[in-house]
């Protein structure tokens, strides 16, 4: 081989490696595809500013938005990725998750019945059909990634933040309703990402304001509150998320997020989790008490999370952060480059390299799934029950909700009427001052049978509301009490004649509870969280 031939072989080798130094990413590059910001829909020139320097996802919060717009917004968020330095495109994630997160003007998406409620239905089928046709809604407005399902068990009534959004108390039942919501998204080619490992359903206090503690032993975290982690690991889902909790049992001194016992001793090595690890948001007072976001988000890292929800946090300040670390040593390279080449293979597997598929309109098939678990969630949950009610009386239907939810209560309303009831309906806000006080008597005097519905979001009861609907079920008139939101709201009215509960005011379910009430519907719902005493 002459002279010549041979220094065009040896160029031919050694070009490929040449190319591929000169494409390696710098480590800010890395440090960015690892961070999610939050980004209101009404203003997200800060997120796209952001996409368009490489970060590497935006979670999308409240706004309403048609689907339209969201898509609109969604392939605005994308373009400025793809215009960024690598090209690569962004996680765009949302809380869908049901409950007391997702409200029904969010982002145009359709509403979906609460866990707490699929809990009650008990559908698995029915339950995994339904996230299926919820991931391609998602998948229409051009979102990949859902922060759900929530895979806390809820053992304390008095959790003031999980709630309704829990699948129940029942370790075995929220895995196999976990597994089923995990399997539909899945198949919908949408991201899940089980939270808040592990485990927020035995917290008393709100993360979003304060660090709580959970002081459970290991023994009974693993036959209880990891149980539906553990059948989420099994199932291959793709992203767990960490709650900002302490647990003395497994690290005395740091939340599970900052946790590197928790993170990669516990979800990683004793349970075998190879997936993205992904923190709460940030910005929670459980850690910004503790750290500054851009900090917290390095310690985070250094734990073992892949990706770092820094919510309305400053991605330039975290980016140089986790650099500085890494270049000082604190943080090993070999963990950040893990980091982000779980983060680049999660898009691959979810293509989002791919072209993005064509929408298809498929509400009627949500809706009728909806409908169907929503009758069946339906619990008669306390007192003697004495349906249907009696068509010669006069009803007064009086609800305690927030404002929003008014259109769905037109539902209850709507079925009383079309089945020749008569009933007048009137709407409260959850908290009862002095003049509505007057509006409630006057309405409750006016008729024969009351039905009153009780909102209630958590832990957190609302006492003037819960006066009030006291003083009515001791008018001595006929009643039925429609728990709304949480069911533990039923334990405080002990002398209830009759009670249903509901686990969240959407328009199915109040339908349903229309359906119960003139004796179209047998409810046959089972409470799916134990009631305390």
């Amino acid at each position: 081989m002459n002279k010549r031939r041979r220094l065009t072989v040896f160029m031919l080798l050694i070009l490929p490696a040449a190319l591929l130094r000169a494409a390696e990413p710098s480590i800010e590059e890395k440090a960015a595809q690892l961070l999610m910001v939050s980004a209101e829909a009404a203003d997200v020139s800060t997120a796209a500013a952001a996409a368009r320097a490489g970060l590497g996802g935006v979670q999308l919060q409240w706004g309403s938005y048609s689907l339209e717009e969201t898509r609109k917004l969604t392939e605005k968020l994308q373009a400025e990725a793809s215009a960024s330095p690598s090209g690569t495109p962004l996680f765009i994630s949302v809380d869908y998750e049901g409950g007391s997160v997702y409200v029904p003007t969010t982002l145009g998406l359709l509403e979906l019945p609460t866990n707490m409620m699929l809990g009650a239905a008990a559908d698995e089928n029915n339950t995994a059909t339904l996230f299926y046709l919820a991931g391609k809604e998602l998948k229409r407005a051009g979102i990949n990634m859902a922060l759900g399902p929530v895979l806390d068990i809820n053992t304390n009534p008095k959790n003031p933040i999980i709630g309704i959004r829990s699948l129940g108390s029942d370790p075995a039942q929220a895995a196999r309703l976990g597994g089923a919501i995990i399997n539909g998204l899945k198949a919908a080619g949408v991201i899940a990402v089980g939270k808040h490992f592990p485990g927020h359903g035995a917290a008393l206090q709100d993360s979003h304001k304060t660090l709580p503690e959970i002081s459970l032993s290991t023994a009974e975290l693993h036959t209880a509150h990891l149980v539906p982690f553990k059948k989420a690991i099994e199932l291959g889902i793709p992203a767990i998320m960490t709650a900002h909790i302490r647990y003395p049992a497994l690290d005395p001194r740091n939340p599970a997020t900052l946790s590197r016992a928790v993170i990669a001793g516990l979800l990683k090595k004793d349970l075998g989790f190879t997936g993205l690890v992904m923190t709460d948001s940030l910005d929670m007072r459980a850690i910004t008490s503790r750290l500054p976001i851009h900090k917290a988000a390095a310690e985070a890292l250094k734990a073992g999370a892949d990706i770092l929800l820094i919510g309305k946090g400053d991605p330039g300040k975290a980016i140089k952060e986790i650099a500085a670390q890494v270049r000082s040593g604190r943080i090993n390279e070999t963990r950040l480059n893990d980091a982000y080449e779980k983060v680049l293979s999660a898009k691959r597997a979810a293509g989002l390299f791919n072209q993005p598929e064509a929408p298809s309109p498929f509400d009627k098939a949500y809706l009728e799934i909806t409908g169907s678990l929503s009758r069946k969630a339906v619990t008669l949950a306390g007192g003697g029950c004495t349906l249907p009610l009696q068509k010669n009386k006069k009803i007064a239907v009086i609800i305690f909700a927030p404002q929003r939810f008014a259109a769905n209560a037109i539902y209850l309303y709507r079925t009383l009427l079309e089945n020749g009831y008569t009933a007048s309906q009137y709407l409260f806000d959850i908290g009862v001052d002095g003049g509505d006080a007057r509006k409630i008597s006057e309405a409750a005097g006016k008729a024969d049978i009351l039905v009153i519905g009780s909102f209630q979001w958590a832990g957190a009861q609302n006492i003037s509301q819960r006066e009030t609907i006291t003083r009515l079920l001791a008018s001595g008139k006929p009643s039925v009490l429609l728990s709304l939101m949480n069911p533990y709201d039923i334990a405080g009215y002990p002398k209830t004649q009759c009670a249903l509960a509901l686990y969240g005011m959407t328009a199915p379910s109040m339908t349903a509870a229309g359906e119960v009430l003139t004796g179209l519907l047998k409810p046959t719902g089972r409470l799916p969280v134990a009631m305390p005493k």
